[in-house]
């Protein structure tokens, strides 16, 4: 067993009052959440403290400088304890970065025309699960999108029916073992041990979508720095997510080479003056801005807000362009959820909900932790969804299977193409 191994804790269910801890770590911020276990509020706990800081040596969901990113995790830890006024030792993580994928497998059973049983499900997840291989890839979750019971199809759940032929369709999220090793161990030098490993964009949409929505569908985006994450939610569970590799630092980028700035100073400029709307009022407004002059020094310069959003508006259009086109060729298009919701610190520029309405032809809302009453203000804004969504992951209550079956059956492997194919032949009829 390697230490980054040894690290990683088995999830054990939270007692009432245990302190909990969530840890996301983005390309652009490291945010660490901590409270208390709670089933009486609504979010699942008491919020004690929260801490905030810039990452250093993680980019796009790769770890660039591993002593770099050690220190910004434990610079956020520590501000979170200091405002909680508690020490932890453990923490759930959030994983994200473009090489986080997901895929489906479907397995099939006979159940003899019987009651359909706990243990049948467990055998029927179990040979789902057997067929990833898990050599390259780590298993971070494996949520049951829908059952088919002999002629019955759209089960949520089949416990205590009667049927022959039990079938599934599991959407397995998977992350390569050294981003997941290495995140572990980076964690772990901070002295914490990593409770369980969750998908960064189911956390969000955990966090950040009612219940209406999981319950009923919908699709959660998450506008980070680096990456932007989509996950869509079906029948109260996490059923299929993307990952588009631009978010709000691509967008900077394009602000400081278009003007010719630093990007310190483009990044002010979006944040200060920036919209994704170039038809918004107000476009004509001229505003004084920071440009490279030719000593290399920033002087003052004037342009118009329209000019501004000019830059920024193609580089968000084409961000939802890429989400609409990963829903578009996703295996489970024909029950893909119409309606989205925003969240993530990029998601706060000014025309981002309008142009994404556009884009992606659906209702769009603007989304931000559930929990912005226990939260508090300084911690009730989208780029603490992530954060929120790992504190009360556990407490939703997602069906997660990820632990069944470790290894692949024989024979397994050959039969996955053929089978989801005629999963996929259902669905095109069904729905």
């Amino acid at each position: 067993m390697s230490r980054a191994e040894a690290r990683l804790k088995p999830a054990k269910a939270a007692k009432v009052g245990q302190t909990i801890a969530s840890l996301d770590v983005g390309t652009s911020k490291i945010t660490c959440l901590i409270g208390r276990f709670d089933p009486t509020s609504k979010a699942g706990f008491s919020f004690l403290g929260g801490g905030r800081q810039q990452t250093r040596g993680f980019n796009g969901g790769s770890i660039t400088d591993m002593e770099a990113l050690e220190r910004s995790v434990r610079l956020a830890v520590e501000d979170a304890e200091r405002q909680a006024g508690e020490r932890i030792e453990s923490v759930v993580v959030g994983v994200t970065g473009t090489r986080v994928a997901c895929e489906f497998v479907g397995a099939i059973i006979d159940v003899g025309g019987r009651e359909v049983t706990p243990k049948d499900l467990k055998k029927l997840h179990s040979q789902a699960m057997g067929k990833v291989d898990p050599k390259q890839s780590e298993i971070l979750s494996a949520h049951p999108v829908l059952y088919k019971l002999d002629e019955q199809d759209g089960i949520r759940d089949p416990s205590g029916m009667i049927g022959n032929k039990l079938s599934v369709l599991l959407s397995v999220v998977t992350a390569p073992k050294s981003l997941v090793r290495n995140i572990v161990e980076c964690v772990g030098r901070a002295h914490l041990h990593v409770e369980r490993l969750i998908p960064a964009a189911i956390a969000s949409g955990a966090g950040t979508l009612i219940d209406d929505e999981i319950e009923n569908g919908a699709i959660c985006i998450d506008m980070g720095a680096g990456v932007t994450a989509a996950c869509a939610f079906i029948n109260g569970a996490p059923a299929w997510l993307g990952l588009v590799p631009a978010g709000g630092a691509k967008v900077t980028s394009d602000l400081a080479q278009g003007i010719g700035t630093t990007f310190a100073a483009a990044e002010r400029m979006k944040t200060v003056h920036g919209n994704a709307d170039s038809k918004s009022p107000g476009m004509a407004e001229r505003i004084e801005v920071a440009k490279l002059a030719d000593d290399g020094r920033l002087n003052g310069f004037r342009m118009t807000r329209g000019e501004l959003a000019e830059i920024i508006e193609p580089r968000i259009e084409e961000t939802f362009e890429f989400a609409a086109k990963l829903i578009a060729e996703c295996g489970i298009r024909k029950i893909m959820p119409r309606r989205t919701v925003l969240t993530g610190g990029a998601s706060l520029l000014p025309g981002v909900r309008d142009t994404a309405a556009r884009v992606l032809n659906q209702p769009v809302r603007l989304g931000k932790p559930l929990e912005t009453d226990i939260l508090g203000e300084s911690h009730a804004n989208p780029v603490f969804s992530t954060a929120a969504g790992l504190l009360s992951y556990d407490f939703r209550g997602f069906t997660d299977v990820s632990r069944a079956g470790s290894t692949s059956d024989t024979g397994a492997t050959s039969g996955k193409t053929g089978f989801l194919n005629k999963i996929f032949r259902w669905l095109s009829e069904n729905f």
